[in-house]
């Protein structure tokens, strides 16, 4: 099965830009979502056409159309937790896609990255964790079938299977850009 990295298409025409959701810890909502978390608010940056799908500006949280969430919402290891974008009249609703599962399975062989040094002066806390991928290639056999998943040492990344990808390219969706890894 082939494995695509999902991410924000930035060149998209007139693209509006989505801040931080103010009531919770936006790192921890990309991986777990937070007990009772009910009518969230995210900041509108900078305003332009809405996107099927776009990350957030600072924590790279993933903000998903009601058309992603209805393509997407039997897949097992995520969830959406629903948004309101604060200062616009949005078309449809938006969620917050949690994704819970975190997976070890870059192949080093054949990526090429940089990893954060033991006395790295900004995050030393981060020693051992990918810094940057010039070039991301994951080992399939440690991929244990998911559809979703998180890169562990770089949960920045976001990995959806060919399924995923089938599915949000036959409804349309906006705002991705795909780029294969295995």
């Amino acid at each position: 099965m082939k494995y695509f990295e999902l991410n924000d298409d930035i060149n998209f025409p007139s693209r509006w830009y989505l801040g931080d959701i103010a009531e919770v810890d936006n790192w921890k909502l990309a991986t777990s979502a937070p007990e009772g978390a009910t009518n969230l608010k995210i900041e509108l940056v900078r305003d332009g056409e809405e996107m099927d799908f776009t990350f957030t500006e600072t924590y790279g949280l993933p903000i998903v159309s009601r058309k992603i969430y209805e393509a997407l919402s039997d897949i097992k290891g995520i969830a959406f937790i629903p948004i309101q974008v604060q200062w616009k009249r949005c078309s449809t609703d938006y969620y917050a896609l949690v994704i819970y599962e975190i997976v070890e399975c870059v192949d080093e062989v054949n990526s090429e990255f940089q990893k954060f040094e033991q006395n790295d002066p900004v995050r030393p806390d981060k020693a051992g964790e990918y810094r940057a991928f010039m070039k991301l290639r994951l080992d399939a056999n440690k991929i244990p079938g998911l559809d979703i998943f998180r890169l562990k040492k770089f949960e920045v990344a976001v990995v959806i299977s060919e399924n995923v990808k089938e599915r949000l390219e036959s409804i349309g969706a906006t705002g991705m850009n795909l780029a294969v890894v295995v």
